[in-house]
């Protein structure tokens, strides 16, 4: 190989090596939208194929021996292949990011990057068997024939159907994005032109690995940003629940239900006091934590509570508990709103005599479960979309939380007159 051909060659390896590291650092990382993530981990993987089928066809091109004439061909396959594979792996990328920031769904246009990658594909087939696109001379030496610019023509198609879709959709990206996307667009086109005039170094090829890495730079920053803006609302969000579980009136009904036990059940005051003082003691410990906590603590909350709401009303309020599963983590307070809500929104709203609100954990295919559950009031969960919708707001908070800190998600079954169902899920590891 020449000079030239060296530092191509290893400009590619190079080029292998960030893009293995970029798929683990994603990998490791995995933000909240895991479909993008594993979309761009996909990216860098095929990005990396490219490139070591290019740096192989490269090394061994002119060898003249057995294994050279067959690894070659196989080589130069592979990175029209991989390369090919790209267009419809930045076409998803980019589609997952119209999608989740327009709630537009449906754009068919990643399928005509699919449909011209399976062109692509099946003219490389052909070219296998009916020389068109390129050939081998007898030193095993690569070289372009009569058709040889339709590859290039190909990715050419694929980058402008691309430019139209972002142009209508470039509001949503975000400005380092923007400036990803053009490099994506550009880059190319102007090594498919060089390309047309000049063959000795893979300009296209290289193109497209450094708008793939470009890509993987703005996801990370992007990461980072969302790290920042996450912690900052959950933070604010810490504090806002603090301030309402230690609310005046629970703490006002609280000591005057202490204050009648002292003079009509002295025994029973003391372990009401030290119920209501695990309560408040268990709160401030939970609002410390910055992170998910073990869900043994947060039932001690709930219990806690439970045993001063049911001196408060009686047995008009009763409180079960199925616990089955203690071997993971949720975010404070999540279990304790959702039990205040069942029995403020629930039974207190419905006037029910025989309140009944059910907390059970359980484990079930690779998951943990709670379902806390009363047959209180109901309501229609179509309200919850309603921002104005005050009384359920700790639930919506609640479903965001679980889904930022823990990959958690939150489902609610309810019907008028019968009773809500709310169950969290909370995937293993």
């Amino acid at each position: 190989m020449t000079t030239l051909q060296y530092i191509h060659f290893s400009v590619e390896l190079w080029g292998v090596f960030f893009c293995l590291i970029a798929s683990f650092v994603i990998w490791i990382s995995r933000g909240q939208n895991k479909i993008l993530s594993y979309k761009m981990i996909a990216l860098m993987i095929v990005s990396a194929l490219l490139m070591i089928s290019d740096a192989t066809a490269w090394l061994f091109r002119g060898n003249t021996s057995e294994a050279g004439f067959y690894i070659v061909r196989i080589a130069n396959f592979a990175a029209f292949f991989f390369a090919f594979l790209t267009m419809p792996l930045v076409a998803e990328y980019i589609t997952q990011i119209f999608e989740t920031r327009s709630g537009v769904r449906g754009l068919f246009w990643k399928y005509i990057e699919w449909a011209l990658f399976v062109i692509g594909t099946i003219l490389l087939i052909i070219n296998q068997f009916h020389e068109f696109i390129y050939a081998f001379d007898e030193r095993n030496t690569y070289y372009r024939l009569a058709f040889g610019v339709l590859p290039g023509m190909i990715a050419f198609v694929g980058i402008v159907i691309t430019f139209g879709v972002v142009l209508q959709y470039f509001q949503y990206l975000r400005t380092i994005e923007k400036t990803a996307t053009l490099v994506y667009l550009i880059l190319p086109i102007i090594a498919v032109v060089i390309q047309l005039f000049y063959y000795g170094v893979s300009f296209t090829y290289l193109s497209m690995v450094i708008s793939a890495l470009t890509f993987f730079i703005t996801f990370e920053i992007e990461y980072v940003q969302n790290n920042i803006e996450i912690k900052k609302q959950l933070a604010e969000e810490r504090i806002r629940l603090f301030n309402r579980q230690i609310q005046p009136h629970f703490i006002f009904n609280s000591l005057s239900l202490i204050k009648h036990l002292i003079r009509k059940e002295p025994e029973e005051a003391v372990e009401t006091v030290e119920e209501f003082a695990g309560y408040l003691r268990n709160s401030t410990d939970l609002m410390n934590e910055g992170d998910c906590v073990p869900v043994k603590s947060e039932l001690d909350l709930v219990k806690h509570y439970a045993y001063m709401q049911h001196k408060r009303f009686g047995d008009s309020v009763r409180y079960v508990f199925d616990v089955q599963d203690e071997e993971f983590d949720i975010p404070p307070f999540s279990v304790q709103t959702i039990v205040e809500n069942a029995l403020e929104h629930g039974l207190r709203a419905s006037g029910t005599v025989n309140g009944i609100i059910t907390v059970k954990t359980y484990r079930k295919d690779k998951a943990h479960f709670i379902e806390i559950s009363d047959n209180g009031a109901g309501f229609d969960t179509h309200i919850l979309d309603v921002e104005t919708q005050s009384e359920h707001v700790g639930i919506k908070n609640t479903k965001e939380r679980l889904s930022l800190m823990c990959g958690g998600t939150l489902e609610i079954k309810s019907e008028t007159g019968k009773g809500t169902v709310v169950t969290m899920k909370v995937p293993e590891g």
